[in-house]
């Protein structure tokens, strides 16, 4: 008797429909936003199935089969429930930034990391998101749509929309745009 309940603790017993897994975050993102053949309509080129570990973390992300090479175009929609999610995201990577050099791109990039990991908003992250100094409204998505980087964000109804489309190493922001386009209308249906 011992045994097999030793077995079920270290082997993870199944939960009982009414318990709660500890630390449950958000379900993984709904990917099914636009269509593979959309997808890849939009990139110029195949691109493989979402990744599953970037799903899980609210990412749709989509590789072209050499992305050194080629890309890859994602998106995420951030929503209330992901803040946390996201600003633990950013503590990860804000607690590399010991080392970044003063005046460098690595110390701009860690001032960013540590604003969205502060965000407490919907508004506060979209302003963090999106006050980088390379930051430039794209017009046909409404006021709140700004690139900034490798990246195009809009901000609708309390939720930042992200919307990446690279092309090697370089963002490809009528495409991005297209693939915004896209989505904020399956979003909204």
């Amino acid at each position: 008797m011992l045994v097999a309940v030793l077995a079920l603790l270290l082997l993870g017993a199944p939960l009982a429909a009414t318990d709660e897994p500890p630390d449950a975050g958000p379900p993984p993102a709904d990917c099914s936003l636009v269509s593979q053949a959309d997808l890849e309509n939009i990139f110029g080129a195949p691109v493989q199935l979402v990744d599953p570990a970037s799903r899980s973390g609210g990412i749709c992300f989509f590789p072209s089969r050499d992305i050194a090479q080629d890309g890859s175009l994602s998106y995420a929609i951030v929503t209330a429930d992901r803040l946390p999610q996201r600003r633990e995201y950013f503590r990860a990577y804000s607690r590399r930034c010991a080392s970044a050099v003063k005046g460098t791109l690595g110390e701009l990039g860690c001032r960013q990391y540590l604003k969205l990991a502060a965000a407490q908003t919907i508004d506060e992250y979209f302003a963090a998101r999106t006050g980088a100094g390379d930051a430039s409204p794209v017009p046909g998505l409404g006021d709140d749509a700004v690139a900034s980087g490798n990246a195009l964000y809009v901000e609708r109804h309390q939720v930042v929309f992200e919307i990446s489309v690279v092309h090697g190493d370089q963002f490809d922001l009528d495409a991005a745009t297209a693939l915004a386009g896209r989505i904020l209308r399956a979003y909204t249906q």
